[in-house]
């Protein structure tokens, strides 16, 4: 149990920038898993009516109900929710194995560019095709946007 708290106390006290940018970006995913929490529950019907923004756009009882809100043969919510918990994993390994950082960074890297792409691609069909909007899926997408930030600043340092 020792070393494991020395590994965590280690991961806590890094002050590098490298892991202040890998920080931003986990504390990012873990807002996603929160929020596409709430969209898989629905999806699965453990939660009957997610609350809506009023007006005509908004429909995230359709939008999440879609043909479109499937991948892969699975709710894209609970997709979602693997692509954040993996951000969270790469993050965190990045920081704690220091050799293989390089390599675990072009991994998360990938995700992160992967979810904003996924998001962006979403955001159109939502609005242009479905002609409705989810706001929980909205706020999925400016989450995956913001990431990519700190994800550009982790690659453009020079340490």
């Amino acid at each position: 149990m020792k070393e494991e708290t020395s590994v965590i106390d280690k991961m806590r006290s890094d002050s590098s920038e490298a892991t202040q940018y890998r920080r931003q970006i986990a504390a990012l995913a873990a807002a996603g898993i929160v929020d596409f929490s709430l969209i898989s529950l629905f999806q699965m019907g453990y939660i009957k009516k997610l609350p809506d923004v009023p007006g005509k756009l908004f429909d995230t009882e359709k939008v999440n109900t879609s043909k479109d809100a499937v991948l892969l043969g699975l709710p894209d919510g609970v997709i979602s929710l693997g692509g954040y918990a993996a951000t969270m994993a790469l993050a965190v390994a990045a920081t704690r194995f220091k050799k293989q950082s390089r390599i675990l960074d072009v991994l998360l890297g990938g995700i992160v560019l992967g979810q904003a792409v996924g998001a962006a691609q979403y955001m159109y069909t939502m609005t242009a095709v479905q002609k409705k909007v989810c706001i929980y899926c909205v706020a999925g997408a400016a989450i995956n946007f913001a990431a990519l930030k700190p994800l550009v600043n982790l690659f453009k340092r020079r340490d």
